[in-house]
């Protein structure tokens, strides 16, 4: 599908929406006003008409959000997301359409009689895309079902983010969750350093998957935290640190795999978290989360290093030109090769004019290993650099590069050459 066949089929949708202008919505308590199109983006307007704002699921959302307008907010995005993956599902075309078109998606919640926007959000083809795949591909009939799973999802980085330790020797001082992967840092001391990094870090990650899963276990939306796990696939990278120094830290990596075989089989022996990593090293335990025994001994040692682990998370911001391991595209130069003479269409405006040509392209490697920051390095047409830029933009990840044994961002080029065939 070409962009402009795209932007028609997103045109024809608009038009079917148009017989629902003015129609209220009881669950949302919104009318639709109007849909259009403003260059690049698909503007959708909904008018609220008491403007006031009360919980819309209280039943699934209470306790999550700060505010009702928070809550009205994220639901009704989360609304906006399910009616076009339902389209999806209706049309198989209009994933592409939505894609291949380009349009953002902008929401506008408007007081009607102040003509000020309430709240606005945006969203794109990755977002739809992405609620499609939280919900392997077959998007609930009832929108509570849809919204329950994505406040699931919502719930995970939470949970992932807050795992404790109950113990005087070990704490978490950071975690951080993006792009399906957390960044965690675990601290101890010399002692406890030792036991926890041996066998390749086997108490460190067994204590971490048992303390989540804890956690987990507590909430009546278990079953569902396991679902989304399995199809989000999330990987945490556990970076062990002594607070004394003596040793270097060590990074472990712990796999959605490794955390639904403990759901199943318990690997701790059937102990606790709190047991487990007392009977592996020793030390106390408490029972109480508040503060933590850990954070009591070592508060000031753990908060300079929670500084430097946040510092090192702002130095992820740094871009390097060379370093010690370079990104690798998935499967390697010739999966990248491959990828390229797929996906790469001759433009044909520049085919009809046999417009030939070498574009090359530079971008940036995230640490997550996420393609960012395209630009067109040594430009051949226009028409050959806004398709090259647009392959290059739509990469998987890569495996990230490495420098002194860290993820970093890096810089990484890429030629695109445009031959017409004999």
């Amino acid at each position: 599908m070409s962009e402009e066949d795209a932007r028609d089929h997103i045109k024809a949708y608009i038009e079917q929406q148009k017989s629902g202008f003015g129609k209220y919505d009881e669950t949302l308590r919104v009318t639709l006003a109007n849909i259009q199109i403003d260059g690049n983006r698909v503007k959708v307007i909904f008018n609220q008409p008491d403007g006031s704002f009360r919980p819309l699921f209280p039943e699934l959302t209470e306790g999550k959000f700060k505010t009702d307008a928070q809550e009205n907010r994220y639901v009704n995005r989360q609304y906006g997301m399910y009616m076009l993956a339902r389209e999806v599902q209706k049309d198989p075309k209009f994933l592409e359409a939505i894609e291949k078109s380009r349009y953002t998606w902008d929401v506008y919640i408007m007081d009607a009689k102040q003509n000020v926007p309430y709240y606005t959000f945006t969203f794109s083809y990755q977002n739809i895309k992405n609620s499609i795949d939280l919900n392997n591909g077959e998007v609930a009939s009832d929108f509570r079902n849809f919204l329950s799973i994505s406040l699931v999802d919502r719930a995970l980085k939470s949970l992932m983010e807050k795992v404790y330790i109950p113990h005087d020797s070990v704490g978490i001082s950071y975690a951080h969750l993006s792009s399906n992967m957390l960044n965690c840092t675990m601290l101890a001391t010399s002692d406890a350093y030792q036991k926890l990094t041996a066998t390749n870090g086997m108490v460190a990650r067994n204590e971490w998957i048992e303390s989540f899963l804890e956690e987990c276990m507590s909430k009546s939306y278990f079953k569902q935290l396991l679902t989304v796990l399995k199809t989000k696939q999330p990987t945490v990278y556990i970076r062990v640190e002594d607070i004394h120094k003596k040793f270097a830290p060590q990074t472990y990596t712990v796999n959605t795999f490794d955390i639904i075989a403990a759901a199943e089989h318990n690997s701790t022996g059937g102990l606790s978290a709190a047991d487990y990593i007392i009977k592996q090293i020793g030390g106390k335990k408490q029972s109480e989360k508040d503060y933590g025994l850990f954070m009591q001994k070592y508060g000031d040692v753990a908060s300079q290093m929670k500084e430097a682990s946040q510092a090192l998370a702002d130095n992820s911001r740094r871009v390097y030109d060379v370093v010690d391991e370079m990104p690798e595209f998935p499967g390697g130069s010739l999966a990248l090769a491959n990828y390229l003479y797929n996906q790469v269409k001759y433009p044909p405006l520049a085919e009809q004019n046999k417009i030939q040509g070498r574009v090359t392209c530079q971008f940036v490697i995230t640490y997550e290993g996420k393609v960012t920051n395209v630009e067109i390095s040594r430009s051949s047409d226009p028409l050959l650099d806004a398709e090259a830029k647009r392959v290059i933009s739509s990469m998987p990840k890569w495996i990230p590069g490495r420098h002194h044994g860290e993820r970093v961002n890096t810089k990484y080029s890429v030629p695109i050459t445009f031959t017409l065939p004999n």
